[in-house]
């Protein structure tokens, strides 16, 4: 048996899943790739294609990005897959420019995590990015658009899905949300 084989059946012993919680944090490589998507041409058109999609599928027309709504009265987002007819959208430079705008918006990140759990055929890895918006002290409370939620879903390393959620409170303490559209107005900076 191989030192490699050894350790990895040390620490994933057969019949075990695989299953680690940890925070996220970005490496210095992965800033530094998304500073230079960040600053290319193709972004901008991204950007345009994501808010037409996203239109689109509100006037049930298809588009040329694979993206659904999600719309209910407690909460509303969008999912987006990767595949595009112009190529590949960089999900997870993606999700990293939406936690940007909301930083931007005063929005505060609670909570960024990363949970692996192993599957037989692959690992799935699920990124998460939860915000709340600024803090209030007068009732009814502002909770701006609401509270969001974004998740980018791989198998090994192939990107999946981009999930993006936003829920609000209905609730006397807290004041109405505001319109959706305004926030993906602000996030395709439309």
């Amino acid at each position: 048996m191989s030192l490699f084989d050894y350790i990895s059946e040390r620490l994933f012993p057969s019949g075990k899943k695989v299953n680690i919680h940890e925070t996220l944090r970005r490496s210095p490589k992965f800033l530094d790739d998304y500073k230079r998507w960040f600053g290319e041409p193709p972004f901008q058109n991204l950007m345009k294609e994501l808010f037409n999609a996203w239109v689109q599928q509100n006037k049930d027309i298809g588009s040329r990005i694979d993206m659904q709504i999600y719309r209910s009265k407690q909460a509303e987002g969008f999912v987006v897959h990767p595949e595009f007819e112009d190529g590949m959208i960089p999900l997870s430079f993606l999700m990293e420019y939406l936690k940007e705008r909301l930083l931007q918006e005063s929005y505060r990140l609670v909570h960024a995590d990363r949970i692996i759990e192993g599957r037989p055929d692959h690992l799935e890895i699920r990124e998460n990015y939860h915000f709340k918006p600024g803090l209030s002290f007068i009732e009814p409370f502002e909770q701006k658009f609401g509270n969001v939620h974004i998740e980018l879903l791989r198998y090994d390393k192939q990107e999946i899905r981009l999930k993006f959620l936003v829920t609000v409170y209905s609730d006397r303490k807290y004041k109405k949300p505001w319109e959706f559209e305004n926030l993906v107005c602000l996030l395709f900076d439309i």
